[in-house]
């Protein structure tokens, strides 16, 4: 038999979010949204005030999600993850991550998360 999850337990869970700074009329705020709830966000004049505030914002969807019986998208889990990729890629872009790790005087695996995390860090995506 299945336990059914609660409001409690969804609120514990670890969101995680993308905060962006915007300006209007000269005026400095916050966007905070949750990646793992689409369309859930908030605005505030403060990152702490717009914390507070997308808490609310989560109670509200995960209540909507439970009313409606339908699934909740939830965080994934850093410790499912092994760090094993398979990986597999043309003989071409090999030859040029190869001799590019040979050029920086690395490994081919060094030289592949090097240029993942450049790129990770280029979509905001990387934690800092």
């Amino acid at each position: 038999m299945a336990t059914k999850k609660t409001i409690k337990y969804y609120m514990s869970l670890s969101w995680s979010y993308t905060i962006e700074q915007e300006t209007h009329k000269g005026k400095r705020y916050y966007i905070i949204r949750v990646n793992e709830l689409p369309g859930v966000c908030t605005d505030a004049e403060t990152i702490e005030e717009g914390m507070r505030d997308i808490k609310d914002a989560i109670e509200g969807a995960i209540r909507l999600y439970l009313k409606n019986k339908e699934p909740i998208p939830e965080p994934i889990k850093k410790e499912q993850f092994k760090g094993n990729i398979a990986y597999r890629t043309t003989s071409e872009r090999h030859y040029y991550v190869a001799k590019t790790a040979k050029a920086m005087h690395k490994s081919v695996s060094k030289t592949i998360d090097d240029l993942i995390d450049a790129g990770l860090e280029r979509l905001h995506t990387l934690p800092h």
